[in-house]
């Protein structure tokens, strides 16, 4: 089997597939907890799973699925494990031994060797911890987890949790595969930035239509089981186009709209009922009844049943919630809608069914509306940032420094083309951190791209020194128009302006946001930004060589949690990077002796991508206390 680090989105569906169903062939509640240790082991390239089960007195845990082991039962806070149970935390640990909780005594009686080790818990719909997945020594020549391994792990724990929740209350695999339904119709949504609820709502929904269009109770309980996978082909999505937040171009509309027939095709070969009705409605439910749909323009009664009410139930619920890409439409202006779009979108029987069925669709509305979504879930997106561009030249595949905070605000303007496209349109403030080609290039091109489309001013936020480069080296007429002169196309305003900004003074960009430039030290004048969300902030260094002005900052300010530092070139090249006023790995973690906060997250970027190998290795072999990660193109930070 390949490696699951090179598995892509879509094999990594189909190898859940796979396992989901011989898991519905089974009847045996210990064969279903070995099927999906098997999968867990498969989606980690691990060389052992264990399933871990809390006890129905819950004063131990204990698994009898552990690759290579019997059946083991120990003390609920009994080692890593233990920890993670009891602390509904995940953990990873890419040397067991210099962990305290790590209990020897196993491997001692076994001869097995552990090394590295990840555990993530599994949680009830009541938020309770049930037990852990814990998988053991990864194959691969690094030989540690990491951050994808983690998600493809917490995915499977979500399935886990599910189908052994569900096949131990009953024993009914029929009742297993709804569980799963549900659960990776979750996860087609989740990667989408929408909750879970909203595919319970659609079930909801399908199901009050399906009977008043004069299902009988089974049929329209299937439907209702089948219809969260409406979406499950939007796994395969990339996340640039799936979580844009502007408008998509015609490129973008044309890989989105293949997610139905993804979805078909990940789920057309089972034999299972549920499985066949949860293809059609993957499949059916953006068709049109007037034929304008797709994936293949069908009309009317060619759409299948399933399709036609799955589509009113999807539309309805997907108006009135907030997206990444829209605010939630009122009730009123999605009342008016499906009747405008009565007999053009939607099957003109079922639109006037929804409306006499509306009292009983909006309590089921209110009942599962999203308001339980977890706190450090919320934390996390309120504290958050995108790096559009992580490198430190240009190449294919590498973009170079920007950060966007806010759909107004972006720090540096290095590729804001590629990553952004037409949300450029809504930046409205670039915060230059100095003057050089890969951190302004491309404010010539979104204001050349979508000069007709803006209707702000964009602002150039700089230093008086880094402000006057751009005046008479760059928008000057001779390398690229001077925006500041011509006015917007929509506007009597400038398409350009410039305001100066003054090194530690605080501006405001945003409800409870605000950015403060402090002095670094490159070749150019230069600075670095610290950006507060609430009570929280990240700095960023750009382009320097003393961290002095950094440490300090850090220092004496406690909301800082995170910090990202440039690291352009490799030790071996260290005169070039003094030379330069660049750090490498060497130098970055020397100067960093001097910082006495342990309780700061480190990232770097800029590295020149032809040294990107020989750094990360230096990374590691340097960092000492430090556990930095190195940045990449559309990540996102938390802080």
């Amino acid at each position: 089997m390949k490696n699951s680090d090179a598995l892509g989105a879509n094999e990594i569906v189909e190898l859940i597939f796979t396992y989901l169903t011989e898991v519905s062939s089974l009847r045996d509640y210990d064969d279903v907890m070995f099927v999906l240790a098997n999968m867990g082991r498969s989606l980690t390239s691990a060389d052992r799973c264990s399933i871990w089960l809390v006890s129905d007195d819950k004063k131990s845990i204990w698994t009898k699925v552990s690759h290579g082991m019997d059946t083991v039962e120990l003390p609920i806070d009994s080692g890593i494990v233990g920890s993670s149970v009891i602390n509904g935390e995940k953990i990873i640990l890419d040397d067991v031994y210099k962990d305290r909780r790590f209990n020897q005594k196993i491997d001692t009686q076994t001869g097995y060797l552990t090394k590295s080790m990840m555990v993530i818990p599994m949680f009830n719909n009541s938020n309770e911890t049930i037990g852990a997945l814990q998988v053991i020594n990864k194959k691969s020549e690094k030989g540690t987890f990491d951050k994808r391994d983690l998600e493809r792990l917490s995915l499977a724990s979500i399935y886990a949790a599910e189908t052994l929740i569900s096949a131990k209350l009953s024993k009914d695999i029929q009742e297993t595969e709804k569980e799963v339904i549900l659960t990776m119709g979750s996860i087609g949504e989740s990667r989408s930035e929408e909750t879970g609820n909203h595919v319970k709502r659609v079930a909801e929904y399908s199901k009050i239509l399906a009977l008043a269009w004069g299902m009988n109770e089974t049929e329209a309980e299937l439907l209702k089981q089948a219809s969260p996978m409406h979406d499950i082909g939007k796994v395969a999505i990339p996340d640039a186009i799936l979580n844009k937040a502007g408008v998509l171009n015609t490129y973008e509309r044309q890989i989105m709209d293949t997610h139905a027939k993804l979805g078909f095709d990940m789920t057309k070969n089972s034999d299972k009922p549920l499985f066949k009705a949860a293809a059609i409605v993957a499949h059916q439910h953006h068709e049109k009844w007037d034929g304008s749909g797709y994936p293949k323009g069908l009309k009317g009664e060619e759409i299948h049943i399933y399709g036609r009410i799955t589509a009113i139930a999807d539309v309805f619920d997907a108006l009135g919630t907030d997206r990444v890409y829209k605010e939630a439409w009122s009730d009123e202006k999605i009342f008016n809608f499906f009747k405008e779009e009565r007999a053009k979108h939607f099957d003109p029987t079922l639109i006037d069914l929804f409306f006499k069925n509306l009292d009983e669709i909006l309590s089921i509305r209110e009942t599962l509306k999203d308001k339980y979504i977890e706190l450090e879930h919320i934390k996390q997106d309120m504290h958050q940032i995108k790096i559009l561009g992580a490198y430190g030249t240009k190449s294919k595949g590498f973009g170079t420094s920007s950060f966007y905070l806010n759909s107004k605000n972006v720090i540096d303007a290095g590729n804001l083309l590629d990553s952004l496209q037409e949300a450029s349109i809504d930046v409205e403030n670039i915060w230059l951190t100095h003057s050089h080609l890969d951190h302004i290039a491309d404010i010539a091109y979104i204001l050349d791209n979508y000069f007709s489309l803006r209707s702000k001013t964009l602002n150039i936020m700089a230093l008086p020194e880094t402000i006057k480069v751009l005046k008479e080296n760059f928008l000057n007429d001779s390398i690229w128009p001077d925006f500041s002169v011509i006015p917007m196309f929509n506007a009597k305003e400038m398409a350009l302006k410039y305001t100066e900004i003054e090194l530690c003074k605080e501006y405001k960009i945003g409800q409870n946001e605000s950015i403060r430039a402090f002095e670094t030290d490159h070749t150019v004048a230069s600075c670095g930004y610290i950006y507060k969300k609430d009570e929280q902030a990240i700095l960023i260094t750009a382009d320097t060589y003393s961290l002095d002005s950094m440490i300090h900052e850090v220092q004496n300010d406690k909301s800082i949690t995170t910090i990202v530092v440039e690291c352009s070139f490799p030790s071996s090249m260290k005169e070039l990077a003094i030379e330069s006023k660049h750090l490498t790995p060497e130098l970055l973690f020397s100067k960093l002796k001097k910082l006495k906060r342990d309780n700061v997250k480190l990232y770097i970027n800029h590295i020149k991508p032809i040294f990107l190998k020989e750094i990360r290795k230096e990374v590691e072999d340097l960092s000492g206390k430090w556990k930095p990660i190195v940045l990449k193109d559309n990540d996102f930070i938390n802080f």
